[in-house]
């Protein structure tokens, strides 16, 4: 089984594929899309789509975990943006009729680290080992990214 984690964000979508087998997780694509703030709002959240888009077609990912939109209420703007990110990149994946499914950060960081509020570099420790490569997350946009998927692929398991 394909799972395609993304973690949205206007600036910095990260985005990790893996390969789920016997409980075994290995990666096959991850990266992170980047806009720029100088950018128009339509052509950000374009490239997101694009990107996320040809990811999908090349890889055929059977499901697609998202982080779930989180914010404080005094971060209104802020939430509505992610939203537009999250959307761009549901948008693309909707195209292809792949399952979405959402989670939270701290449920993503609970299942890989045993700890909901673990830190960033506990993330890119813990997604390393998952993936059996010490070298493979470049930043936290990316371990995030690896973060959801591995936790959809535990998700799956335990329901089996």
């Amino acid at each position: 089984m394909k799972i395609l984690g993304i973690d949205p964000g206007l600036t910095n979508t990260g985005y990790g594929l893996i390969q789920v087998e016997n409980r075994n997780y290995k990666s096959l694509e991850g990266g992170v899309i980047r806009t720029k703030a100088s950018q128009p709002l339509e052509s950000r959240l374009y490239s997101i789509y694009s990107v996320i888009k040809e990811i999908v077609e090349e890889f055929s990912p059977n499901s697609v975990a998202i982080e779930e939109l989180h914010s404080r209420s005094r971060f209104v703007k802020t939430a509505i943006l992610l939203g537009h990110a999250r959307g761009a990149a549901i948008v693309a994946v909707g195209e292809f009729n792949i399952p979405v499914f959402n989670y939270q950060p701290t449920q993503a960081k609970n299942m890989i680290t045993g700890f909901g509020g673990a830190s960033k570099e506990q993330i890119k420790i813990a997604v390393s080992e998952y993936l059996g490569e010490s070298n493979i997350i470049k930043n936290e946009h990316m371990a995030d990214a690896f973060s959801i998927a591995i936790c959809h692929g535990m998700m799956i398991e335990k329901s089996i």
